[in-house]
């Protein structure tokens, strides 16, 4: 099978994957306490996989690109604005969940978009290859969808609407096989500034809405919000020393 065709099957698997991971944890809305504790969880999931998957990465990727972090700090500018602009919009609106879900999605397409490159440059390598990078890919995505989901539902969204739009957004996944094999040397060269950028995404997301918003949650238990953040951490943390990047 061509590597591209190997690289869209291998990717689509990783989003339906992702996706059927969440309809078996979850068949209704949780209530508002269960609201906080996955908003503590998908914060830990986030930072996690920027200071432990995406950031070192990114690192050993771009040491001869000059300051890569340059675009960590433009997506964390683009993303204020664009918080700014949101909550324009909805200004009716006192929680912070509003523009949060909006930026998830794009932070998460984004995370997709690299994903889907980096299984395509593994195809294109060798067969045996990009089935591994499937593979690793496909476990570090269901904690990550997971987070995702969870902001998703405490911006409003119904469970259904909710795992639409948690899959259209992976999807996005696909777009990188057909961008790596059209731009191949390109997107090789350039891969460690998309990581950085999607870092500064995820910091964005996790430090300016997702932790306040548990800080601030109303029927938030107590300590316990502790804990699903600090599973969120170590459960990335264990998948990157198993499975590596």
């Amino acid at each position: 099978m061509p590597p591209l065709a190997s690289s869209l099957i291998a990717t689509l698997w990783v989003s339906t994957i992702a996706l059927i991971g969440i309809v078996f944890l979850f068949t209704r809305k949780p209530g508002p306490r269960g609201e906080a504790l996955l908003l503590s969880f998908a914060a830990g999931v986030l930072l996690a996989t920027t200071f432990i998957e995406l950031v070192p990465e990114a690192v050993s990727r771009g040491q001869h690109d000059g300051n890569i972090f340059i675009a960590t700090l433009g997506a964390m500018i683009g993303f204020f604005f664009l918080e700014r602009v949101l909550h324009g919009f909805h200004v009716h609106e006192e929680s912070q969940a509003v523009p949060s879900r909006y930026l998830i999605l794009v932070g998460d397409g984004v995370h997709n978009f690299i994903d889907g490159v980096a299984i395509a440059a593994s195809f294109a390598a060798s067969p045996e290859l990009g089935l591994a990078t499937t593979l690793a890919v496909t476990v570090h995505e269901v904690p990550q969808e997971l987070a995702d989901f969870s902001i998703l539902i405490s911006g409003g969204y119904s469970v259904r609407t909710a795992l639409i739009l948690n899959f259209l957004s992976g999807l996005t996944a696909l777009l990188g096989p057909l961008f790596f094999f059209a731009f191949e040397s390109a997107t090789e060269r350039h891969l460690a500034w998309f990581m950085t950028a999607t870092a500064g995404m995820f910091i964005y997301i996790a430090g300016s809405d997702l932790i306040p918003q548990v800080h601030h949650h109303r029927t938030a238990p107590g300590g316990l919000v502790y804990i699903p953040f600090l599973a969120g951490v170590a459960i990335i943390a264990v998948l990157s020393a198993i499975i590596g990047h």
